[in-house]
């Protein structure tokens, strides 16, 4: 069925204020999201936590009523990780090679960061653009065509360079989120102490 842009939004209009429990969820949302602009300038730290409890007994709920859902869409996740890893797409590595190219520019200007934490991330995105740099070099070498898949999975070295890639991406963000978790409660604690220590 197609439909134009007016026709999806008519639809969309008549099924949110086809029932009142519709009704009863938009005004649920838009109260919440008032609650949190106005907390903005009020800076309660009871509302974030209440609201991120909020959310996760919402998904625990959701998890436990439509469990088959839940198990259907964790494991066909899971599934696309695999077929990534072993099929990888040279879309996404496209697409990786430019994040990484957002991490870079992002720490060159970051003020925030410390710059072991640049450095880390200048390592992991100049490896990611020079194996990126040698896929295309490769590619264009042997004449492979970069969206003909079946060329691409059947050569190792091309593989190998995409997988390797992956393999640092993967790292730089495990890294990433300790490294600010770790700076997030070093944060808490310093000024948990300065609190005891005044």
């Amino acid at each position: 069925m197609k439909l134009d842009i007016v026709q999806k939004m008519k639809i969309i209009f008549e099924t949110l204020f086809s029932s009142f429990l519709s009704i009863e969820l938009i005004l649920l949302f838009l109260l919440l999201l008032v609650l949190l602009i106005i907390n903005l300038k009020r800076k309660n730290k009871i509302i974030p936590f209440v609201l991120s409890g909020i959310f996760l007994i919402l998904i625990i709920l959701f998890g436990v009523f439509f469990n088959s859902y839940t198990i259907t869409c964790v494991d066909s996740f899971i599934m696309k990780i695999m077929d990534y890893y072993y099929f990888p797409s040279t879309v996404i590595y496209f697409f990786i090679f430019l994040f990484m190219g957002g991490v870079f520019i992002f720490s060159l200007f970051s003020k925030k960061l410390k710059n072991c934490k640049k450095v880390f991330n200048y390592i992991c995105s100049f490896s990611v653009f020079l194996f990126f740099a040698i896929f295309v070099a490769f590619a264009s070498i042997h004449k492979i065509d970069l969206a003909d898949t079946v060329m691409l999975y059947k050569n190792d070295q091309i593989l190998a360079i995409i997988q390797v890639s992956n393999f640092i991406v993967l790292f730089w963000f495990l890294v990433s989120v300790f490294y600010h978790l770790y700076q997030y409660f070093k944060k808490k604690f310093d000024e948990n102490k300065e609190k005891v220590e005044n």
